[in-house]
């Protein structure tokens, strides 16, 4: 009875361990068509529009609600154009307004959507250029629909552009940045000047190193095979005058912030030790997991993933600070050979 009793509990439990693979790999399965409709969907789009524009005189028998085109536009220049899977040293954004004309009935039409995704990529790519960044990459586009006035909808854009350093991201990556969070010279807060040291001058600074901490620990890489493509695209951030009070026990008196802040600085003010990267490393985690999701009126889905954060740094007339901003998406897995790359 008792090697029966044993033996039942072996199938069982090689039962169990069949079952949860099973799962696994059908959510895995399931993850993959979900990404190829997707695409199959943006490619639809795409055809529909070039067929609109190789026949400017046809009157148009495609329409779409406006959040239908927001979403078909920003989509489709994202998988083309964009390159979230990349790790950056340096991102800047950029924003600009377009407007796309409206028929009485609320909708829009494609002939319309065609001619405005034109001028909508010659606005990106002005942007894309006028950036002066080394090994220069587009990372997301964000198109958001605006106010309506009579017939005319203003359509949003938010662009951020990087210096490409690598696959992103990389473990390599993650422990030298972690060694630069070790006691040792500490960082100028900003305007690229390094350490106090002389090192990294030119090119880095504190707001630079917390970005890029974050980014290669907080936003997930697709498996081997894979990348995630991104639609719906959210940017989330604090006003500039508002600030997420914060605390950690481990950094008393680092605060009170999760972001850097001061007022009136002079001297070490304009530096932040290994404690104070520290702490506001643990303060922006806090902030863009906990806080910005939720900021807002228009609250990011649960079903959304950070694609990236930047924190930046500013000089007002009496303070300096740092200012974070991140971008969360719908997230599917695609295969690589699926995806074709443009260059802006």
């Amino acid at each position: 009875m008792r090697k029966t009793l044993q033996t039942i509990i072996a199938i069982l439990a090689f039962a169990a361990v069949v079952t949860a693979c099973t799962k696994t790999e059908d959510t895995a399965n399931e993850a993959v068509r979900q990404g190829e409709a997707t695409i199959e969907r943006i490619m639809d789009f795409k055809q529909q529009m070039e067929e609109a524009k190789a026949n400017p005189g046809m009157k148009s028998s495609v329409y779409m609600s406006v959040d239908d085109a927001v979403w078909n536009i920003e989509a489709l220049f994202n998988l083309t154009y964009a390159y979230p899977e990349l790790a950056y040293g340096k991102t800047v954004d950029c924003d600009t307004t377009l407007y796309l004309p409206v028929s009485t009935n609320d909708s829009v039409a494609i002939n319309d959507l065609a001619a405005f995704y034109g001028m909508m990529y010659d606005a990106v790519r002005a942007i894309y250029w006028s950036v002066d960044l080394d090994d220069k990459r587009f990372l997301i586009l964000d198109v958001e629909a605006g106010e309506r006035s009579g017939n005319v909808q203003a359509i949003g854009l938010h662009t951020v552009q990087g210096s490409e350093r690598g696959e992103h991201p990389q473990d390599t990556t993650i422990w030298q940045l972690l060694e630069y969070f070790k006691e040792g010279s500490p960082w100028y807060y900003g305007g690229d000047l390094g350490r106090l040291d002389g090192s990294f001058y030119g090119f880095m600074d504190a707001a630079d190193t917390l970005s890029n901490m974050l980014n290669a620990t907080l936003v997930e890489k697709a498996p081997g095979g894979f990348v995630y493509i991104y639609t719906d695209i959210i940017t989330k951030e604090l006003g500039h005058s508002e600030h997420c009070v914060y605390s950690n026990n481990h950094y008393p008196g680092c605060g009170p912030y999760c972001e850097f802040y001061k007022e009136n600085p002079s001297g070490d003010d304009f530096l932040l030790d290994t404690d104070q990267m520290n702490f506001h490393y643990f303060g922006e985690k806090y902030l863009v997991r906990n806080v910005l999701p939720a900021y807002g009126n228009n609250p990011v889905p649960s079903t959304h993933y950070l694609i990236n954060v930047m924190v930046s740094d500013h000089n007002g007339a009496s303070k300096i600070w740092h200012h974070t901003q991140a971008a969360y998406g719908h997230r599917q897995g695609v295969g690589k050979n699926e995806m074709v790359k443009d260059n802006l």
